[in-house]
C-alpha cells in the first residue's frame, strides 16, 4: 500500500520526527528530501518526505506500507492521504 500526504510545512519536521521516533527508523537527509527506513521492512518499507521552500507550498510525504494496519497511525500524524494506491 502506498500512501500520499500533503503536510503543512510548519508541521513537516515534527511529523517526520514523530514517525522516526515511534518506529526507531534510520533517517537520511539531503537538501529537499528526508527518507526514513527500518532494517526490517516487513511492516514499513520506506517513508519519504520532500519539501523545497523555494518551490513547494506543501511538504509531500509518501509511505510504502507492507502492514496496512499501520495506516491509522500515519493518518493520525499526517492527516488524511490525498491518494492511496
Amino acid at each position: 500500500m502506498k500512501l500520499f500526504y500533503k503536510v503543512n510545512p510548519d508541521d513537516y519536521k515534527i511529523c517526520m520526527d514523530q514517525i522516526r521516533d515511534k518506529y526507531g527508523m534510520h533517517e537520511e537527509v539531503d537538501e529537499a528530501r528526508t527518507i526514513l527506513m527500518l532494517d526490517d521492512d516487513s511492516q514499513i518499507e520506506r517513508v519519504m518526505g520532500t519539501f523545497d521552500p523555494n518551490l513547494d507550498d506543501f511538504a509531500h510525504v509518501r509511505i510504502n506500507l507492507n502492514d496496512e494496519s499501520l495506516k491509522d497511525f500515519f493518518d493520525s500524524v499526517l492527516g488524511e492521504p490525498y491518494k492511496v494506491k
